[in-house]
């Protein structure tokens, strides 16, 4: 029987189809098969979040009235430099991270889709393959972050921040050229330090849209960040129908929120630490502590102090454009922290230190 020419092209769409599915699926097999060995956390609506990401916050803030700036040739600068995300994270995926931790205020999330869009084109991953966290509704820091990243918070109403975190959701999606993220959080719950009266409308505001974004699948969870247990007990209290899957702080062998981790522990909302390896006046890895049992251990200090946290349930978010450091940080699971090796690490979150943000209780 003579064929159409119909149906002989859509004989030749059929088999063009299914020799693309098989490369792909080819493709996509290689990229899985060569991953490390991470872990992931289960959220509460079934969601796996793979325990180690990589975080994307390359910025140059060394500069002071009496010291330049670390960039060469630019003594004045001080400002975030999304420019060396293209190399940082291309490395990063070749190395097997699938986590990638961004946010709108770091003006790198274009990169990140930049580098997405070469890997998806060649079919190197698939959306698949990657886990996106981001945050939106951050408070105005005035010269450092652009208008339009962060928000003036103590001046709007809530209907202004629910049309705000709308518009600032949609950002996000265009800038990383994806349809949806795995997790949305709110990047803080005030503007830092800020007291006023009208912050827990404006949160409750906020919210209401995250939850219609989760609702629509533009998220597949959502989140808080920088939020202590009244800030989350009192968005509850507000109205909010969805608790949060996740509250990503500050943490490190050096900075704990105790009360923060024992609720959300409670709760079964899953931590997410940020900075876990400090940037505070004394350098954590040269604590002699942590460079002892990295001695004992075989392993370098930074993976210690990563898989402290770990071990307690962290998911950690180590930020580096290293090659080396970025194999380090991924690679923790071919060991693990005795009882006792855990507890001298955690007499030295008596030291305090973190890297200068404002304390989540200093926030109304």
């Amino acid at each position: 029987m003579m064929l159409t020419k119909l149906t002989l092209v859509n004989h030749l769409l059929a088999l063009l189809a299914a020799t693309g599915a098989e490369t792909t699926c080819r493709q996509h097999s290689a990229f899985a098969a060569n991953k490390p060995n991470v872990p992931t956390t289960t959220l509460r609506n079934g969601i796996e979040m793979p325990q180690v990401a990589i975080g994307t916050l390359y910025r140059d803030f060394t500069k002071t009235d009496s010291n330049p700036s670390a960039v060469p040739g630019n003594p004045n600068f001080f400002g975030f430099l999304p420019e060396k995300t293209y190399r940082a994270l291309t490395v990063a995926l070749e190395l097997g991270y699938t986590h990638i931790d961004a946010a709108l205020v770091y003006r790198t999330q274009k990169a990140i889709g930049s580098v997405l869009a070469a890997k998806m084109m060649t079919g190197e991953i698939s959306r698949d393959d990657i886990f996106i966290t981001s945050k939106i509704y951050h408070g105005a820091m005035p010269g450092i972050t652009r208008r339009g990243s962060t928000l003036p918070l103590d001046d709007m109403t809530p209907d202004e921040v629910a049309d705000a975190v709308e518009e600032q959701f949609e950002a996000v999606l265009e800038e990383l050229g994806v349809g949806y993220v795995d997790i949305m959080l709110m990047h803080w719950p005030a503007i830092m330090d800020s007291k006023d009266e009208g912050n827990a409308g404006r949160r409750l505001a906020a919210w209401k849209v995250f939850e219609r974004m989760h609702d629509r699948g533009l998220a597949r969870a959502i989140g808080v960040s920088n939020f202590s247990e009244q800030h989350i007990e009192q968005l509850m209290i507000d109205g909010a129908k969805v608790l949060p899957h996740v509250n990503q702080i500050e943490a490190s062998v050096y900075k704990s929120w105790d009360n923060i981790k024992t609720y959300c522990d409670e709760k079964g909302i899953k931590l997410m630490a940020y900075s876990p390896l400090g940037l505070g006046k004394e350098s954590l890895l040269n604590d002699p502590v942590v460079k002892s049992i990295a001695e004992a251990k075989g392993v370098a200090p930074s993976q210690v102090a990563l898989k402290y946290l770990v071990q307690q349930g962290y998911t950690v978010l180590p930020m580096s454009s290293s090659e080396g450091n970025l194999m380090l940080n991924l690679n923790l699971f071919s060991f693990e922290l005795t009882d006792k090796e855990m507890e001298r690490l955690g007499e030295l979150s008596s030291k305090d230190e973190g890297i200068g943000l404002p304390s989540p209780y200093d926030m109304s």
